[in-house]
Protein backbone atom coordinates (compact mmCIF):
# COMPACT_ATOMS: atom_id res chain seq x y z
CA UNK A 1 0.00 0.00 0.00
CA UNK A 2 2.87 2.30 0.93
CA UNK A 3 3.87 1.99 -2.61
CA UNK A 4 0.63 2.88 -4.54
CA UNK A 5 0.53 5.97 -2.05
CA UNK A 6 3.66 7.11 -2.72
CA UNK A 7 3.25 6.81 -6.67
CA UNK A 8 -0.15 8.88 -6.39
CA UNK A 9 1.64 11.59 -4.25
CA UNK A 10 4.49 11.96 -6.67
CA UNK A 11 1.19 12.23 -9.74
CA UNK A 12 -0.31 15.02 -7.67
CA UNK A 13 2.60 16.81 -7.15
CA UNK A 14 3.94 16.71 -10.76
CA UNK A 15 -0.13 17.81 -11.82
CA UNK A 16 0.06 20.66 -9.56
CA UNK A 17 3.40 21.58 -10.90
CA UNK A 18 2.21 21.14 -14.51
CA UNK A 19 -0.70 23.48 -13.45
CA UNK A 20 1.32 25.94 -11.62
CA UNK A 21 3.68 26.23 -14.91
CA UNK A 22 0.70 26.71 -17.13
CA UNK A 23 -0.59 29.54 -14.49
CA UNK A 24 2.75 31.68 -14.80
CA UNK A 25 2.83 30.65 -18.41
CA UNK A 26 -0.63 32.12 -19.18
CA UNK A 27 -0.18 35.39 -17.16
CA UNK A 28 3.45 36.14 -18.96
CA UNK A 29 0.94 35.44 -22.86
CA UNK A 30 -1.44 37.68 -21.44
CA UNK A 31 1.09 40.52 -20.43
CA UNK A 32 3.03 40.05 -23.58
CA UNK A 33 0.37 39.61 -26.21
CA UNK A 34 -0.29 42.94 -27.93
CA UNK A 35 -4.62 43.16 -26.89
CA UNK A 36 -5.13 45.48 -30.16
CA UNK A 37 -8.79 45.09 -30.98
CA UNK A 38 -9.57 44.20 -27.23
CA UNK A 39 -7.80 48.08 -26.28
CA UNK A 40 -9.44 49.03 -29.42
CA UNK A 41 -12.98 48.26 -27.58
CA UNK A 42 -12.02 49.67 -24.65
CA UNK A 43 -10.97 53.17 -25.87
CA UNK A 44 -14.14 53.52 -27.68
CA UNK A 45 -16.56 52.96 -25.13
CA UNK A 46 -13.90 55.12 -22.32
CA UNK A 47 -14.07 57.89 -25.03
CA UNK A 48 -17.72 57.12 -25.31
CA UNK A 49 -18.52 57.58 -21.82
CA UNK A 50 -16.31 60.74 -21.34
CA UNK A 51 -17.27 62.80 -24.15
CA UNK A 52 -20.99 62.22 -23.56
CA UNK A 53 -21.44 60.81 -26.59
CA UNK A 54 -24.86 59.53 -26.33
CA UNK A 55 -26.34 61.59 -23.48
CA UNK A 56 -28.36 64.90 -24.09
CA UNK A 57 -27.31 68.25 -24.48
CA UNK A 58 -27.89 69.21 -20.27
CA UNK A 59 -24.58 67.27 -19.90
CA UNK A 60 -22.40 69.57 -21.59
CA UNK A 61 -24.04 72.64 -20.68
CA UNK A 62 -22.00 72.39 -17.41
CA UNK A 63 -18.66 73.09 -19.20
CA UNK A 64 -17.37 76.04 -20.51
CA UNK A 65 -15.80 76.49 -23.73
CA UNK A 66 -12.47 76.86 -22.12
CA UNK A 67 -13.00 73.84 -19.75
CA UNK A 68 -13.68 71.71 -23.40
CA UNK A 69 -10.99 72.45 -25.29
CA UNK A 70 -8.58 71.60 -21.96
CA UNK A 71 -10.57 67.96 -21.74
CA UNK A 72 -10.27 67.93 -25.74
CA UNK A 73 -6.72 68.53 -25.38
CA UNK A 74 -6.13 65.66 -22.81
CA UNK A 75 -8.66 63.74 -24.29
CA UNK A 76 -6.31 63.66 -27.65
CA UNK A 77 -3.02 63.49 -25.89
CA UNK A 78 -4.27 60.09 -24.20
CA UNK A 79 -5.53 58.73 -27.70
CA UNK A 80 -2.31 59.12 -29.35
CA UNK A 81 -0.67 57.88 -26.14
CA UNK A 82 -3.22 54.33 -26.20
CA UNK A 83 -1.72 54.74 -29.99
CA UNK A 84 1.56 54.63 -29.01
CA UNK A 85 1.54 51.82 -26.46
CA UNK A 86 -0.30 49.40 -29.25
CA UNK A 87 1.30 50.61 -32.84
CA UNK A 88 4.42 52.62 -31.99
CA UNK A 89 8.09 51.92 -32.70
CA UNK A 90 10.16 49.53 -31.02
CA UNK A 91 12.79 50.08 -28.60
CA UNK A 92 15.67 48.85 -27.54
CA UNK A 93 13.59 48.19 -24.40
CA UNK A 94 11.05 45.62 -23.81
CA UNK A 95 11.25 45.82 -19.64
CA UNK A 96 8.54 46.35 -17.62
CA UNK A 97 7.09 46.14 -20.75
CA UNK A 98 7.59 47.23 -24.35
CA UNK A 99 4.29 49.46 -24.32
CA UNK A 100 5.96 51.62 -21.88
CA UNK A 101 8.94 52.47 -23.54
CA UNK A 102 6.53 53.00 -26.38
CA UNK A 103 4.21 55.42 -25.09
CA UNK A 104 7.25 57.23 -23.71
CA UNK A 105 7.92 57.90 -27.74
CA UNK A 106 4.76 59.10 -28.08
CA UNK A 107 4.10 61.30 -25.01
CA UNK A 108 7.64 62.73 -26.00
CA UNK A 109 6.33 62.99 -29.97
CA UNK A 110 3.85 65.31 -28.49
CA UNK A 111 6.09 67.39 -25.93
CA UNK A 112 7.59 68.47 -29.39
CA UNK A 113 4.65 69.17 -31.13
CA UNK A 114 3.39 71.23 -28.18
CA UNK A 115 6.92 72.87 -28.31
CA UNK A 116 6.20 73.97 -32.15
CA UNK A 117 2.84 75.02 -31.56
CA UNK A 118 4.20 77.53 -28.38
CA UNK A 119 7.19 78.45 -31.32
CA UNK A 120 4.83 79.82 -33.51
CA UNK A 121 3.20 82.49 -31.24
CA UNK A 122 4.60 85.52 -30.15
CA UNK A 123 5.89 86.13 -26.37
CA UNK A 124 2.76 87.59 -25.04
CA UNK A 125 0.45 84.87 -26.41
CA UNK A 126 2.64 82.07 -25.48
CA UNK A 127 2.78 83.19 -22.24
CA UNK A 128 -1.19 83.47 -22.55
CA UNK A 129 -1.45 79.99 -23.67
CA UNK A 130 0.48 78.56 -20.78
CA UNK A 131 -1.74 80.35 -18.69
CA UNK A 132 -4.69 78.91 -20.30
CA UNK A 133 -3.72 75.58 -19.35
CA UNK A 134 -1.90 76.29 -16.14
CA UNK A 135 -3.95 79.47 -14.33
CA UNK A 136 -0.86 79.49 -11.45
CA UNK A 137 1.88 80.88 -15.05
CA UNK A 138 2.62 83.86 -16.32
CA UNK A 139 3.33 85.98 -13.50
CA UNK A 140 7.15 86.92 -13.15
CA UNK A 141 9.52 84.94 -10.81
CA UNK A 142 11.48 86.67 -8.08
CA UNK A 143 15.51 86.23 -8.83
CA UNK A 144 17.68 84.66 -6.07
CA UNK A 145 21.36 84.68 -5.81
CA UNK A 146 23.04 82.88 -4.05
CA UNK A 147 26.68 84.03 -3.91
CA UNK A 148 25.73 87.31 -2.63
CA UNK A 149 27.54 86.82 0.54
CA UNK A 150 29.90 84.09 0.36
CA UNK A 151 31.07 83.87 4.34
CA UNK A 152 31.08 81.06 6.21
CA UNK A 153 30.99 82.07 9.72
CA UNK A 154 28.67 84.86 10.27
CA UNK A 155 27.61 85.63 13.69
CA UNK A 156 24.19 86.89 14.46
CA UNK A 157 22.45 85.37 11.35
CA UNK A 158 19.30 84.25 11.40
CA UNK A 159 19.90 80.82 10.92
CA UNK A 160 22.86 80.60 13.32
CA UNK A 161 26.29 81.28 12.77
CA UNK A 162 26.89 79.46 10.04
CA UNK A 163 23.41 80.64 8.71
CA UNK A 164 24.63 81.25 4.82
CA UNK A 165 26.08 77.95 4.66
CA UNK A 166 23.38 76.21 6.31
CA UNK A 167 20.13 78.23 3.91
CA UNK A 168 22.32 77.69 0.77
CA UNK A 169 23.55 74.01 0.75
CA UNK A 170 19.54 72.91 2.75
CA UNK A 171 17.21 74.55 0.56
CA UNK A 172 14.62 72.40 -1.69
CA UNK A 173 17.04 71.68 -4.49
CA UNK A 174 19.34 69.39 -2.98
CA UNK A 175 17.20 66.49 -2.90
CA UNK A 176 16.44 67.65 -7.11
CA UNK A 177 20.47 67.95 -7.64
CA UNK A 178 21.16 64.54 -6.07
CA UNK A 179 18.46 62.69 -8.38
CA UNK A 180 19.15 64.00 -11.22
CA UNK A 181 22.73 63.00 -11.12
CA UNK A 182 21.17 59.93 -10.67
CA UNK A 183 19.41 59.25 -13.35
CA UNK A 184 22.47 60.82 -15.32
CA UNK A 185 24.50 58.18 -14.08
CA UNK A 186 21.99 55.40 -14.59
CA UNK A 187 21.46 56.85 -18.74
CA UNK A 188 25.67 57.57 -19.22
CA UNK A 189 27.22 54.75 -17.42
CA UNK A 190 30.99 55.80 -17.58
CA UNK A 191 32.63 58.08 -14.62
CA UNK A 192 34.92 60.14 -17.30
CA UNK A 193 32.04 61.27 -19.25
CA UNK A 194 30.06 62.01 -16.33
CA UNK A 195 33.00 63.75 -14.20
CA UNK A 196 33.64 65.78 -17.31
CA UNK A 197 29.49 66.64 -17.93
CA UNK A 198 29.53 68.02 -13.75
CA UNK A 199 32.25 70.18 -14.27
CA UNK A 200 31.48 71.76 -17.41
CA UNK A 201 27.91 72.37 -15.76
CA UNK A 202 29.49 74.43 -13.41
CA UNK A 203 31.72 76.07 -16.07
CA UNK A 204 28.42 76.62 -17.79
CA UNK A 205 27.59 78.23 -14.67
CA UNK A 206 29.93 81.20 -14.39
CA UNK A 207 29.67 81.43 -18.42
CA UNK A 208 25.60 82.64 -17.82
CA UNK A 209 25.82 83.73 -14.92
CA UNK A 210 25.08 87.91 -15.97
CA UNK A 211 22.14 86.43 -17.28
CA UNK A 212 21.10 84.09 -15.20
CA UNK A 213 20.97 85.06 -11.13
CA UNK A 214 20.19 81.27 -9.82
CA UNK A 215 24.21 80.98 -11.35
CA UNK A 216 25.90 82.96 -9.73
CA UNK A 217 27.10 80.79 -6.22
CA UNK A 218 29.76 80.76 -4.12
CA UNK A 219 33.23 79.01 -4.88
CA UNK A 220 32.65 76.78 -1.81
CA UNK A 221 28.51 75.76 -3.05
CA UNK A 222 29.46 75.36 -6.78
CA UNK A 223 32.95 72.69 -6.17
CA UNK A 224 32.51 71.67 -2.69
CA UNK A 225 28.58 71.45 -2.21
CA UNK A 226 27.60 71.01 -5.91
CA UNK A 227 30.62 68.96 -7.62
CA UNK A 228 32.18 67.37 -4.65
CA UNK A 229 29.56 65.96 -2.75
CA UNK A 230 26.34 66.36 -4.72
CA UNK A 231 27.21 65.39 -8.08
CA UNK A 232 29.63 62.37 -6.24
CA UNK A 233 26.88 61.37 -4.35
CA UNK A 234 24.44 60.99 -7.43
CA UNK A 235 27.09 59.47 -9.77
CA UNK A 236 27.92 56.86 -7.00
CA UNK A 237 24.49 55.77 -6.34
CA UNK A 238 23.78 55.67 -10.22
CA UNK A 239 26.68 53.90 -11.07
CA UNK A 240 26.24 51.23 -8.03
CA UNK A 241 22.72 50.96 -9.84
CA UNK A 242 24.00 50.06 -12.79
CA UNK A 243 26.66 47.43 -11.54
CA UNK A 244 23.96 45.55 -8.73
CA UNK A 245 21.68 45.42 -11.80
CA UNK A 246 24.26 44.21 -14.16
CA UNK A 247 25.60 41.88 -11.58
CA UNK A 248 21.89 40.40 -10.68
CA UNK A 249 20.61 40.10 -14.32
CA UNK A 250 21.80 40.29 -17.73
CA UNK A 251 20.09 41.95 -20.31
CA UNK A 252 18.54 45.12 -19.84
CA UNK A 253 16.21 44.75 -23.48
CA UNK A 254 14.97 41.89 -21.87
CA UNK A 255 16.28 39.73 -25.04
CA UNK A 256 17.35 37.14 -22.99
CA UNK A 257 14.27 36.95 -20.93
CA UNK A 258 13.04 33.96 -22.94
CA UNK A 259 16.51 31.90 -22.72
CA UNK A 260 16.37 32.59 -19.20
CA UNK A 261 13.08 31.24 -18.20
CA UNK A 262 13.85 28.43 -20.28
CA UNK A 263 16.82 27.24 -18.94
CA UNK A 264 14.92 27.86 -15.18
CA UNK A 265 15.96 24.24 -13.19
CA UNK A 266 12.49 24.15 -11.69
CA UNK A 267 8.56 25.34 -12.19
CA UNK A 268 6.56 27.42 -9.14
CA UNK A 269 4.96 25.22 -7.16
CA UNK A 270 2.23 27.71 -6.47
CA UNK A 271 0.01 29.14 -9.40
CA UNK A 272 0.07 32.14 -7.10
CA UNK A 273 3.52 32.49 -6.55
CA UNK A 274 4.34 31.99 -9.89
CA UNK A 275 2.09 34.39 -11.27
CA UNK A 276 3.21 37.33 -8.76
CA UNK A 277 7.28 35.86 -9.35
CA UNK A 278 6.18 37.00 -13.52
CA UNK A 279 4.97 40.30 -12.82
CA UNK A 280 7.79 41.30 -10.07
CA UNK A 281 10.15 39.96 -12.70
CA UNK A 282 9.03 41.68 -15.70
CA UNK A 283 9.27 44.86 -13.54
CA UNK A 284 13.10 44.84 -12.94
CA UNK A 285 15.48 45.44 -15.66
CA UNK A 286 16.80 42.16 -17.25
CA UNK A 287 20.55 43.57 -17.36
CA UNK A 288 22.18 46.08 -17.42
CA UNK A 289 25.51 46.66 -20.10
CA UNK A 290 28.39 48.96 -19.14
CA UNK A 291 28.79 51.57 -22.21
CA UNK A 292 32.65 51.72 -23.41
CA UNK A 293 32.68 55.13 -24.84
CA UNK A 294 36.52 55.32 -25.32
CA UNK A 295 36.62 59.43 -25.62
CA UNK A 296 40.48 58.76 -25.71
CA UNK A 297 40.68 56.22 -28.55
CA UNK A 298 40.74 58.72 -31.44
CA UNK A 299 39.64 62.04 -32.51
CA UNK A 300 36.61 61.37 -34.10
CA UNK A 301 35.58 59.43 -30.98
CA UNK A 302 36.88 62.16 -28.79
CA UNK A 303 34.38 64.97 -30.71
CA UNK A 304 31.34 62.30 -30.55
CA UNK A 305 31.85 61.62 -26.61
CA UNK A 306 31.95 65.68 -26.72
CA UNK A 307 28.50 65.76 -28.39
CA UNK A 308 27.17 63.53 -25.58
CA UNK A 309 28.03 66.04 -23.19
CA UNK A 310 27.29 69.34 -25.03
CA UNK A 311 23.81 67.58 -25.48
CA UNK A 312 23.61 67.11 -22.22
CA UNK A 313 24.34 70.59 -21.20
CA UNK A 314 22.11 71.91 -23.15
CA UNK A 315 19.48 69.98 -22.08
CA UNK A 316 20.26 71.30 -18.60
CA UNK A 317 20.72 74.95 -19.83
CA UNK A 318 17.10 75.23 -21.44
CA UNK A 319 15.45 74.06 -18.75
CA UNK A 320 16.91 77.28 -16.70
CA UNK A 321 16.18 79.24 -19.59
CA UNK A 322 12.79 78.37 -20.29
CA UNK A 323 11.85 78.65 -16.51
CA UNK A 324 12.97 82.21 -16.76
CA UNK A 325 11.42 83.18 -20.13
CA UNK A 326 8.42 81.79 -19.72
CA UNK A 327 8.20 82.45 -16.05
CA UNK A 328 7.28 79.11 -14.60
CA UNK A 329 8.44 78.43 -10.97
CA UNK A 330 10.75 74.95 -10.43
CA UNK A 331 8.57 73.24 -8.36
CA UNK A 332 6.06 73.38 -11.24
CA UNK A 333 4.36 69.99 -12.64
CA UNK A 334 5.40 71.45 -16.02
CA UNK A 335 9.26 71.22 -15.13
CA UNK A 336 8.09 67.42 -13.29
CA UNK A 337 6.80 66.12 -15.98
CA UNK A 338 9.68 67.89 -18.32
CA UNK A 339 12.36 65.62 -15.87
CA UNK A 340 10.25 62.74 -15.91
CA UNK A 341 9.91 62.58 -19.72
CA UNK A 342 13.40 63.12 -20.30
CA UNK A 343 14.74 60.30 -17.81
CA UNK A 344 12.40 58.02 -19.80
CA UNK A 345 13.61 59.14 -23.19
CA UNK A 346 17.61 59.47 -22.24
CA UNK A 347 17.51 55.80 -21.41
CA UNK A 348 16.26 54.67 -24.96
CA UNK A 349 17.98 58.02 -26.65
CA UNK A 350 21.65 57.90 -25.32
CA UNK A 351 21.32 53.90 -25.93
CA UNK A 352 20.41 54.41 -29.57
CA UNK A 353 23.33 57.34 -29.86
CA UNK A 354 25.99 54.51 -29.00
CA UNK A 355 24.99 52.05 -31.19
CA UNK A 356 24.93 54.35 -33.88
CA UNK A 357 28.75 55.15 -32.51
CA UNK A 358 29.58 51.90 -32.42
CA UNK A 359 28.23 50.58 -35.53
CA UNK A 360 31.66 49.96 -37.95
CA UNK A 361 30.52 50.83 -41.42
CA UNK A 362 29.53 55.26 -41.11
CA UNK A 363 27.91 54.73 -44.56
CA UNK A 364 25.62 52.41 -42.91
CA UNK A 365 24.84 53.74 -39.93
CA UNK A 366 21.46 55.43 -38.63
CA UNK A 367 20.54 57.18 -35.64
CA UNK A 368 17.69 55.37 -34.10
CA UNK A 369 13.87 57.51 -34.11
CA UNK A 370 14.37 57.99 -30.07
CA UNK A 371 17.57 59.72 -30.31
CA UNK A 372 16.59 61.68 -33.19
CA UNK A 373 13.77 62.84 -31.82
CA UNK A 374 15.47 63.69 -28.28
CA UNK A 375 18.47 66.18 -30.62
CA UNK A 376 14.89 67.52 -32.37
CA UNK A 377 12.97 68.13 -28.95
CA UNK A 378 16.83 69.94 -27.89
CA UNK A 379 16.91 72.14 -30.85
CA UNK A 380 13.06 73.60 -30.38
CA UNK A 381 13.61 74.06 -26.98
CA UNK A 382 16.82 76.29 -27.94
CA UNK A 383 14.49 78.38 -30.28
CA UNK A 384 11.39 78.60 -27.93
CA UNK A 385 14.30 80.05 -25.59
CA UNK A 386 15.67 82.51 -28.02
CA UNK A 387 12.18 83.59 -29.55
CA UNK A 388 10.90 83.97 -25.86
CA UNK A 389 13.87 85.94 -24.12
CA UNK A 390 14.29 88.64 -26.59
CA UNK A 391 15.45 91.71 -25.07
CA UNK A 392 15.65 89.83 -21.44
CA UNK A 393 19.58 89.11 -21.85
CA UNK A 394 21.04 92.31 -22.68
CA UNK A 395 24.04 91.95 -20.58
CA UNK A 396 27.18 92.31 -22.26
CA UNK A 397 29.22 89.01 -21.90
CA UNK A 398 32.27 89.19 -19.35
CA UNK A 399 35.53 89.95 -21.36
CA UNK A 400 37.83 87.18 -18.88
CA UNK A 401 34.53 84.69 -20.32
CA UNK A 402 35.05 85.25 -24.01
CA UNK A 403 38.79 85.13 -24.18
CA UNK A 404 38.30 81.58 -21.56
CA UNK A 405 36.31 80.17 -24.51
CA UNK A 406 37.97 81.45 -27.16
CA UNK A 407 41.54 79.74 -25.48
CA UNK A 408 40.13 76.36 -24.67
CA UNK A 409 38.67 75.91 -28.14
CA UNK A 410 41.45 77.00 -29.56
CA UNK A 411 43.40 74.83 -27.73
CA UNK A 412 41.14 72.07 -28.05
CA UNK A 413 41.03 72.31 -32.03
CA UNK A 414 44.89 72.82 -32.07
CA UNK A 415 45.54 69.47 -30.03
CA UNK A 416 43.04 67.42 -32.21
CA UNK A 417 44.36 68.31 -35.61
CA UNK A 418 48.10 67.31 -33.80
CA UNK A 419 46.61 64.07 -32.78
CA UNK A 420 44.73 63.29 -35.59
CA UNK A 421 48.38 63.95 -38.08
CA UNK A 422 50.29 62.12 -35.43
CA UNK A 423 47.36 59.06 -36.09
CA UNK A 424 47.62 59.32 -39.58
CA UNK A 425 51.51 59.36 -39.61
CA UNK A 426 51.59 56.42 -37.59
CA UNK A 427 48.88 54.56 -40.29
CA UNK A 428 51.09 55.53 -43.34
CA UNK A 429 54.39 53.90 -41.51
CA UNK A 430 52.25 50.94 -40.49
CA UNK A 431 51.45 50.57 -44.44
CA UNK A 432 55.03 51.36 -45.74
CA UNK A 433 55.85 48.34 -43.51
CA UNK A 434 53.36 46.22 -44.53
CA UNK A 435 54.60 46.96 -48.38
CA UNK A 436 58.00 46.90 -48.14
CA UNK A 437 58.77 43.47 -47.77
CA UNK A 438 56.21 43.18 -50.71
CA UNK A 439 58.49 45.79 -53.10
CA UNK A 440 61.83 44.07 -51.98
CA UNK A 441 60.74 40.79 -53.59
CA UNK A 442 59.26 42.14 -56.53
CA UNK A 443 62.21 44.12 -57.38
CA UNK A 444 64.15 40.35 -56.86
CA UNK A 445 61.88 39.21 -59.05
CA UNK A 446 62.07 42.13 -62.01
CA UNK A 447 66.34 41.17 -61.33
CA UNK A 448 66.33 37.46 -61.77
CA UNK A 449 63.70 37.65 -64.81
CA UNK A 450 66.80 39.48 -67.23
CA UNK A 451 69.31 36.93 -66.14
CA UNK A 452 67.06 34.11 -67.04
CA UNK A 453 66.30 35.65 -70.57
CA UNK A 454 70.20 36.18 -70.99
CA UNK A 455 71.06 32.39 -69.64
CA UNK A 456 68.17 31.14 -72.49
CA UNK A 457 69.75 33.74 -75.35
CA UNK A 458 72.80 31.66 -74.72
CA UNK A 459 71.46 28.31 -74.74
CA UNK A 460 69.62 28.68 -77.65
CA UNK A 461 72.59 29.77 -79.61
CA UNK A 462 74.92 26.84 -79.90
CA UNK A 463 72.14 24.82 -80.55
CA UNK A 464 71.62 27.04 -83.54
CA UNK A 465 75.46 27.09 -85.20
CA UNK A 466 75.22 23.38 -84.26
CA UNK A 467 72.15 22.85 -86.40
CA UNK A 468 72.89 24.53 -89.68
CA UNK A 469 75.78 21.52 -90.65
CA UNK A 470 73.37 19.22 -90.52
CA UNK A 471 71.13 21.07 -92.70
CA UNK A 472 73.95 22.02 -95.22
CA UNK A 473 74.99 18.22 -95.41
CA UNK A 474 71.42 17.17 -95.85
Amino acid sequence: DAAPGARRARRDARAKMRWAENSTSTVARLARSPHTLTMLACGAVALAVATHAFANDAKDARWTTEDGIRRGATGALGAYLAYGALQGPATHMTRPHAAVWKVVHAAFTMYLLALIVLLFQTPADAQKMLKFFWDDLGTPLPTRSYGGDCRVYTPGHRSGSFGIVYETLFDEFTVAHVLGWFGKAVAIRDWGLLWAYSIAFELCELTFEHWQPNFNECWWDMWVWDVMICNLLGICAGMWLVKFMRGKFHDWSGKKASSRSAAAKEPPRSPVRGALKTVLTSLTPASVDYYTWRPTGSPSRFLKCAFLVFCGLVFDLNLFFMKFVLHVPPSHNFCLYRLGLWFAMSNIAIREYYVFIETPDVGEAKLGPNAWLALAVLIVEFLVVVKNGRGKFTAPWPRHVVIAWIVAVTTTAAYLISWQRKLNAAAERERDAELSPLEGSTRESKARAPARKSSSKKERAPNARSARPTRQSA
